[in-house]
C-alpha cells in the first residue's frame, strides 16, 4: 500500500468518518454542512482557505502586508463623570487619545434634546465618533415571552443609537441555554435554531424600520454565529443591509485556528469587507499548564493573533473603523493601546487623532 502523509491520513479520516479537523474559524458551522445546519452549502468554502487547516502554522504562509490609506480610531467606553457636562466628557475622552466610544442606551434613549444637542455638537468638535451601542442580549431565548422581551430591548438601543449619531448596535446571537445566553447548548447549531435567529433579525429590523442603526452581530464560538461564513450567511438570509458585523475574531478561536490567525483574519475581511462596522481588540492565548485546551481572552500583545494583519486589513475598509481594547483588566488598557499603537507604526498603519 501507499504509504499516506499525516496531511492525508488525516483528510481522508475526516472525509470517512465526518469528523471536521482544523476548520477554519467556524468547525461548528462546517459540520452543518453536512448535516444541514445553517443553511450551508456541502463543501463551501472561503475564499483562499483549503478544506483543512494543519493544527500547527503554515510555515509557508507569505502575509501582504501593504497598508491602506483608511486610519484606525482607538476605543474606549463613554460615560460622565460628576459634575461633569457633556461637553467636558467628550474632551475628556478625545485627550485621553481616543476618537472612537462604545455606550450603552441610558441615558440617551431619555435625554432632554437640549442635552442631546450639546452632545452632538461637542462630539463635532471634539471629532468622536459614537460607533457602537451595546444591546447584548439572548436573540434566541427558549422561552417566547422572554425573547420577546429581549428583541424589544435591542430595538429600544436602536431608537437610543440613533438618537446620538451611532450607525450600531452590538449584540451576539444568543443560546438555547435559558440562564447562559453565551453558553455551549447541543442544540446552538440546528437548522430550527438558525431560522428562529433570522427571524429574530428581521422582527427588529421590521420594528425599527426608518432609523438608521444597523445590528452590529458578534461572534461567540459557542453560537452559531461562530465565525466569519456564519456571519456572511447570517447577512444573505436576513437580505437587510442593517444587518452588519461587529468583529471580534478572537471570539472565533479554538484549538482548530489558534495558529491561523492571519488565514482567519484573512477570511473574515474578504467574506465581510464593509459589513465590518467596529472591531474589537484582544488576544488568544491557551493555558499551557491545562491538560485539556483553555483558551483564553487576553490583553492585546500576550497572545497568538496575528495584529499587523489585523491593522492593515482594517486600513484598507473605506472609512475609520473603531477598535476597541475590551475584556481585559483595567490597568491593562493602556498596555494594549500602547501595543496596538506600536503594531500600526511598524507597518505603516495611522492611528486616527
Amino acid at each position: 500500500m501507499k504509504k499516506l502523509s499525516r496531511r492525508q491520513a488525516l483528510i481522508t479520516g475526516a472525509a470517512s468518518s465526518g469528523l471536521i479537523l482544523g476548520a477554519a474559524c467556524d468547525s461548528s458551522q462546517q459540520k452543518q454542512q453536512s448535516a444541514g445546519g445553517a443553511g450551508s452549502t456541502p463543501g463551501e468554502k472561503g475564499p483562499g482557505r483549503e478544506a483543512f487547516w494543519e493544527p500547527g502554522p503554515n510555515k509557508n504562509l507569505v502575509r501582504d502586508l501593504t497598508p491602506g490609506t483608511t486610519s484606525i480610531r482607538l476605543g474606549t467606553g463613554m460615560g460622565r463623570q460628576e459634575n461633569e457636562s457633556l461637553t467636558e466628557m467628550v474632551k475628556r475622552i478625545k485627550d485621553s487619545g481616543n476618537t472612537g466610544v462604545v455606550t450603552g442606551p441610558e441615558p440617551w434613549i431619555s435625554m432632554k434634546d437640549s442635552e442631546l444637542n450639546e452632545l452632538r455638537a461637542a462630539l463635532k468638535k471634539y471629532d468622536i465618533v459614537v460607533y457602537e451601542v451595546g444591546g447584548y442580549t439572548n436573540m434566541i431565548h427558549p422561552d417566547m415571552a422572554e425573547r420577546q422581551k429581549n428583541l424589544k430591548k435591542l430595538a429600544t438601543c436602536i431608537e437610543a443609537a440613533d438618537k446620538i449619531g451611532c450607525p450600531m448596535v452590538g449584540t451576539i446571537s444568543g443560546s438555547l441555554d435559558p440562564v447562559n445566553f453565551f453558553n455551549v447548548h447541543p442544540d446552538n447549531w440546528t437548522k430550527e435554531t438558525w431560522d428562529m435567529l433570522v427571524k429574530s433579525m428581521k422582527q427588529v429590523l421590521s420594528d425599527t424600520a426608518g432609523m438608521k442603526a444597523a445590528i452590529g452581530m458578534e461572534a461567540q464560538v459557542t453560537t452559531n454565529i461562530d465565525g466569519p461564513i456564519a456571519h456572511k450567511r447570517l447577512i444573505e438570509d436576513v437580505g437587510d443591509p442593517r444587518s452588519a458585523v461587529n468583529l471580534d475574531p478572537v471570539n472565533m478561536c479554538s484549538l482548530a485556528n489558534y495558529y491561523h490567525t492571519t488565514e482567519l483574519l484573512e477570511e473574515c475581511f474578504d467574506l465581510l469587507g464593509e459589513s465590518i462596522l467596529g472591531c474589537h481588540a484582544k488576544d488568544t492565548y491557551i493555558w499551557p499548564d491545562k491538560q485539556t485546551v483553555h483558551v483564553q481572552e487576553v490583553c492585546s500583545g500576550r497572545g497568538v493573533m496575528d495584529y499587523e494583519t489585523y491593522l492593515v486589513r482594517m486600513s484598507r475598509l473605506k472609512w475609520p473603523r473603531t477598535l476597541l481594547p475590551e475584556h481585559v483588566p483595567g490597568d491593562q488598557l493602556i498596555e494594549a493601546a500602547e501595543y496596538i499603537r506600536k503594531v500600526a507604526a511598524k507597518v505603516g498603519v495611522t492611528i486616527h487623532s
